[in-house]
């Protein structure tokens, strides 16, 4: 069976599922499960910013076609927010019952493999997938287990153990691909994900895996992205303009990242 086929293939729903505050909140989202397979991996894949988009949809196409099931939540409308720098919530970490609620609500269903699910996510999604990595975050909402693999893309690698919010380390036993841009304005260094990782401990460090794409900017997988916009969280904090830029090939090329990565791991 060829790759489009096993898209075509893969089952469309549309669910809903409680977060784990204390008020638990009702998140929407997408759900695709590749038809016939059975318990399947899955992945969640949290959005950035500005919401929901087609980059999504994008890595999802590309998780189903390789036997992996994903699930795409809507973190904003239950918020009622719009996205964007003004539109967001103010902390990550208020998102990450949403994250765990997301990864109760997988473990839940029958046609989901329990032991095998996994989160990705860009920017803010991105930071948020950084954070389910480390003991501490996964301490609040789970009493054993924990992701099994992390793939934060854009996570603005030169905040961690600086911002408060973003306290990184004592990570779970589970692998961690970390993508950055070479061009990401919100580092404003090609190195910050190498340095990152070059901070931690040795336990630690080698539980991540780093690449730069070359060339590409922020939102560089998102398919219509050429805007500027200004954020004050860009700059390591300076805040200013940043370039949003899709570069195909870098997308192509991140998309056979998670695949490969994921098929790896789960």
């Amino acid at each position: 069976m060829t790759s489009s086929d096993m898209q075509m293939a893969a089952s469309l729903q549309y669910v809903a599922f409680k977060s784990l505050h204390d008020a638990p909140l009702t998140i929407a989202a997408r759900m695709s499960v590749p038809s016939g397979a059975g318990k399947t991996p899955a992945v969640i894949i949290l959005h950035g910013s500005a919401g929901p988009s087609a980059r999504e949809i994008g890595y999802a196409e590309k998780l189903n076609a390789a036997g992996i099931a994903a699930l795409v939540p809507d973190l904003w409308s239950a918020r009622g927010i719009g996205g964007g720098a003004e539109g967001r919530p103010k902390t990550i970490v208020e998102t990450l019952p949403d994250v765990y609620g997301a990864r109760a609500y997988l473990a839940s269903r029958p046609d989901i493999d329990a032991e095998r699910i996994g989160v990705m996510g860009f920017s803010f999604g991105g930071i948020a997938s950084m954070l389910a990595a480390t003991r501490a975050q996964n301490s609040k909402f789970l009493k054993d287990g924990h992701f099994k693999a992390m793939m934060p893309v854009y996570p603005v690698a030169s905040a961690y153990n600086k911002v408060p919010g973003f306290e990184f380390g004592d990570l779970v036993d589970a692998p961690v691909m970390l993508v950055t841009g070479a061009l990401d304005q919100y580092d404003d260094d090609a190195e910050a994900a190498p340095k990152l990782v070059a901070s931690l401990g040795a336990k630690d460090a080698a539980k991540i895996t780093v690449k730069v794409m070359a060339g590409a900017h922020h939102c560089f997988d998102m398919p219509g992205a050429d805007v500027v916009v200004k954020d004050p969280a860009s700059h390591r904090g300076a805040g200013g303009e940043v370039t949003m830029k899709w570069n195909e090939a870098a997308m192509l090329e991140a998309h056979e990242i998670a695949v490969g990565f994921f098929s790896k791991h789960l």
